[in-house]
């Protein structure tokens, strides 16, 4: 499908046909943005979600890790949705670069991230992404992927 052609938001139940995440592992919400190489999308933060009744109980605040993975499954998407993956393909995070958090995420907010592809040699990718609450950077990250078979 072309770019152009996609009626925005793009909702979670789009989203699962471009990426093997589910529950409780698919932390993008809907696509708000969507250009050649450089994709925006929304990730709600689930108050209920397991992972705060362990990650600093009385200070509950999101863990970096899946920060970075909602960003990474961001440049999957903007991957599978731009140039598309063949039957059998996925794309795999491989690396993370230059990570850096500059404010906490509390349950009950909603993330706006930006991954943009900054390189291209098949079969990997290499991407920049930012995170943001409230207009306030959370998260910078250069990180990398890969195009998978599955086997």
């Amino acid at each position: 499908m072309a770019i152009n052609t996609y009626k925005l938001p793009l909702n979670r139940n789009f989203i699962k046909d471009y990426l093997p995440h589910r529950d409780p592992m698919l932390f993008i919400d809907n696509v708000i943005l969507i250009e050649k190489n450089k994709i925006t999308v929304e990730s709600f933060v689930d108050p209920n979600a397991n992972f705060f009744k362990g990650h600093f109980p009385d200070i509950p605040i999101m863990p970096g890790v899946l920060i970075i993975e909602t960003v990474a499954q961001a440049g999957a998407l903007l991957v599978s949705l731009t140039r598309g993956l063949t039957d059998g393909k996925f794309i795999a995070f491989s690396s993370v670069e230059k990570a850096k958090f500059r404010r906490s995420v509390l349950p009950g907010e909603k993330i706006t991230i930006q991954v943009e592809i900054e390189k291209i040699r098949l079969p990997f990718y290499k991407f920049k992404g930012i995170a943001k609450v409230n207009n306030k950077v959370c998260a910078t990250l250069n990180f990398s992927a890969a195009e998978m078979s599955v086997k």
